[in-house]
Formats: C-alpha cells, sequence, structure tokens
C-alpha cells in the first residue's frame, strides 16, 4: 500500500515534502534513508550546526555545492519550489513554510520539540515526533491542538514506543487482551549512574564514529542510563492506554521464553499485580555483567492473554512461548530500525491522515525526576542522560498527587534544598524557568487534562 501511494506521488510530480529539525544521528539517518524512496523528498534540514544540516544532505548522496542556504520563509518556499535541497539555522522558518507537508522533530530536547511541535501545528503542518522527552512531557496537549488544527500528531515509526504500539494495535484488533507490553534493555549494574563521559568507553565509539555519525554523548547516556527506555515506555503507556506495573517497573532479566512467564500476573507464578502494563526486559544477567543466552536486546514484545481453548492451543501450535498459566503468549520483534522504518509515519500522516500512535487526551503515565547523585541546594539539574538526575517512569495519578517533576522540565533549573541519591524530586524542590515554553504549555495541559479533579 505505501508503496503504490509512494508511486502515485512521483508520477504526479508531487512528492511528500519532509522537514527535518535536528540534523544529529536520527536526523541525518532520516534524510539518508529518504533520499533512497521515490515519492518523498527532504525538502528542508534545520539544525544550530549548519555543518550538521548540510552532512544530512551530503551523506544521502547531494552535492555540497547544490545545497542553498535559506534566512527566511520566503528564501525558503522559493527553494523548495525549485526542487533544491536547503537548509536553514532557525527550525521556526521549517514550521512556516508554505511548502513542508510534514515536520519531522528530532532534537531531542524538550523545551525545542514542544515549541517546534507547537508552530508546526499552528501553521497547519503534520508532525512526527523523534522527540520523545517533550512527547511525554506535553504530548497530549499537542495531540489536542492537532485534532483542532485537523492536523496529525504521530509518535514515530522505526522507534521502539511506535514499533510496540503497532503490534499492540494488531493485537487489540484480534481480540487478545494486552497483559503486557515493552521493549528490551542493556541494563548493567553500573549503568544507572553513568555519565556522558563515559560514552565512548562503553560503546564503544570511537571519535571518527562520533563526528560522522554526528553523536549527542548526553543522548546516548540516556540510553544506558536507563532514563531513556523510562521515556519510551511512558510514551508508549500514554499511546496505549497503559501503565507501569511499579514505578520505574521491574525490569528483569530475562531471556526470550522467561518473558511471558514472568510477565503475568503473581497468582500465576510472575510479577506482575495487574494486567495492562508496560515493561522493561532486560537482557544482562542478575550479576550485572554478563549478557544472558537468548535475550530481547533491544527489540520489542507484547504479551497477550486469549481464554478460549481453541486459540491457545493454535498459539503453541504455532510455537508462541507460553505464560501465565497457558493463557499469555508471547509476540516479539527481535529488532527495531529506527530512521531506516520513520518514513512509514510520514507516509500516513500526509497521505492517510494516520498516525503510527498518539498520546490519549488523558495521559496514563509520567517520567518522574529523581537524583542521579546527591545534590545540593543551588546545583542545576541537566535533564536526561546527564550528571545529575534519571527518568522513572510513574502512574500520571500516583505523580500529580504526590507533586512530581516531570523530567522534561528538569533543564537548567535549580534546587532548592539537598537532594539524595535515589530521591524523587517535587515541584517545590526547584526553582522553575517562568520563561519556558514547555512550563506555559505544560501547565496549559496540567489545566485542561485534570481540570475538577481534586
Amino acid at each position: 500500500m505505501y508503496e503504490s501511494l509512494l508511486r502515485m506521488c512521483a508520477a504526479e510530480d508531487n512528492p511528500i515534502r519532509v522537514g527535518i529539525i535536528g540534523a544529529g544521528k536520527f536526523g541525518t539517518a532520516l534524510a539518508v534513508q529518504i533520499s533512497r524512496m521515490r515519492g518523498i523528498v527532504v525538502a528542508v534540514v534545520a539544525d544550530i550546526d549548519q555543518q550538521h544540516a548540510l552532512h544530512a544532505y551530503t551523506a544521502g548522496g547531494y552535492r555540497q555545492t547544490d545545497i542553498t542556504l535559506a534566512s527566511n520563509v520566503v528564501d525558503l518556499d522559493q527553494a523548495i519550489y525549485k526542487g533544491e535541497p536547503v537548509i536553514v539555522e532557525d527550525g521556526s522558518l521549517v514550521c512556516a513554510s508554505e511548502m513542508v507537508d510534514v515536520v519531522v522533530e528530532a532534537t531531542g530536547i524538550p523545551e525545542v520539540g514542544a515549541r517546534m511541535a507547537y508552530e508546526a501545528i499552528m501553521h497547519g503542518k503534520h508532525v512526527v515526533m523523534v522527540n520523545v522527552e517533550a512527547d511525554v512531557t506535553v504530548g497530549p496537549m499537542l495531540r489536542r491542538l492537532a485534532d483542532s488544527a485537523g492536523v496529525v500528531y504521530s509518535l514515530v515509526d522505526g522507534d521502539q514506543p511506535g514499533v510496540t504500539m503497532n503490534m499492540v494495535d494488531w493485537a487489540r484488533a484480534l481480540g487478545f487482551e494486552i497483559v503486557a507490553a515493552g521493549r528490551g534493555t542493556i541494563m548493567y549494574a553500573d549503568d544507572r549512574y553513568g555519565t556522558p563521559d563515559t560514552v565512548p568507553q562503553r560503546f564503544g565509539f570511537s571519535p571518527e564514529m562520533i563526528d560522522r555519525r554526528t553523536i549527542n554523548l548526553k543522548m546516548f547516556n540516556s540510553f544506558r542510563d536507563g532514563s531513556k527506555a523510562q521515556i519510551e515506555m511512558t510514551a508508549l503507556a500514554n499511546m496505549a492506554g497503559l501503565v507501569p506495573d511499579v514505578r520505574g517497573m521491574h525490569e528483569p532479566s530475562v531471556n526470550l521464553a522467561d518473558i511471558p512467564l514472568r510477565f503475568s500476573l503473581k497468582k500465576e507464578g510472575g510479577l506482575l499485580n495487574q494486567h495492562g502494563v508496560v515493561e522493561l526486559a532486560n537482557s544482562v544477567a542478575q550479576d550485572g555483567k554478563t549478557m544472558l543466552p537468548d535475550p530481547l536486546r533491544m527489540g520489542v514484545f507484547v504479551v497477550v492473554r486469549t481464554d478460549h481453548p481453541y486459540i491457545q492451543e493454535d498459539l503453541r501450535d504455532y510455537y508462541l512461548k507460553p505464560g501465565g498459566d497457558g493463557h499469555n503468549f508471547l509476540l516479539y520483534r527481535p529488532y527495531h530500525l529506527v530512521a531506516v522504518e520513520a518514513p512509514i509515519s510520514i507516509i500516513k500522516a500526509a497521505l492517510l491522515g494516520q498516525a503510527t500512535g498518539s498520546p490519549l487526551p488523558t495521559p496514563t503515565a509520567e517520567v518522574i525526576t529523581v537524583a542521579k547523585k546527591d545534590l545540593h541546594a543551588g546545583e542545576e539539574l541537566d535533564g536526561s542522560g546527564g550528571y545529575t538526575v534519571n527518568g522513572l517512569c510513574e502512574k500520571a495519578t500516583v505523580a500529580r498527587a504526590q507533586n512530581l517533576l516531570p523530567l522534561g522540565l528538569a533543564y537548567g533549573i535549580r534546587l532548592t534544598r539537598n537532594i539524595s541519591r535515589g530521591e524523587a524530586i517535587t515541584y517545590d524542590m526547584v526553582e522553575l524557568n517562568q520563561d519556558s515554553f514547555l512550563l506555559h504549555l505544560r501547565r496549559l495541559q496540567d489545566a485542561t487534562v485534570w481540570r475538577g479533579s481534586a
């Protein structure tokens, strides 16, 4: 279906025109992937570093001499109309362009992501949100605004929340109950306290690799200190209406065959207190040092349930791994292809008016802020993947009742008191940045979502 739609766009010389904001590893890889496709083009790339934006095009085969630098919307639109690849420093120009159909927000910075998504929606653009850090902070509000504007606000296919959401949709359409849904992790014993300085050693990145793939050390540290997985599962929870069973999820060490066993109810020999949860499957053994022999690694999974013996028999016959006293079964995908698959979300938004997944109007989960080390009054927090804090997935109702600070707001703000390592940080422990657009949008979301609640 997608190929035939793109073929029609190409035949009519009317490609989907994509604007990418943020030319880091993801943005560049997406630009390269789209360069191999027909019926869709990267019309403009925005990045505060011109060299990063240029690289997003040249990595896909464009000659640097053919790329236009624009500094205003008029020049940008004229260049796109002439079919020239364009770079800009200001992402707001991408949002305002009359020639762009879909804006892909890939900066990874919550403050920037919220503003860019908002501006794109206000200009009638579909938004594909790679910036899960912004989404888990104000995604429900952005979804509401997009619905009112008649455009699509979507999480991205290829990234784990989107890939898992596809599986959840498939399973629910077939009448299965969702017991648990989530992703694999590789979480060593000392990873929780990792810092950006240790990323090259932990990932085996050479200086050449860091430069060539525009590796953001802080972002990659969030992959290993646990924050990114917590953020992604919060995004999934808010799309699928799921919740964490416990703060931070259980994240047991499991081989594939263990997943449907451990992610079943306690009365069935599992870990869970309830069905309908997000979870993490750690590929590192309980010693915290060695990899398990048959783990999920960075794949995704859904544990589904059926009470009908005929269907149970079929699923066993098709070699699905069972759990939950024979009622639960594991669906999994051992990979997620990130930017390689991301164009699917762009196509769905532009041509079908559909989202890979969008947060529900009322969130079910929140990423709360937890001290990564002992912190002191006056110390500045540096958000996901930094030196000071981690994020943990918590039920939205609990986070609200306990006044817990969303991780997306924990950037560049100062503590008003000492905090011990592992302590959850509340709103009244920090000085918020009152000029923050993200904070204003979050307050609007809270006032809208929780209107009339205690």
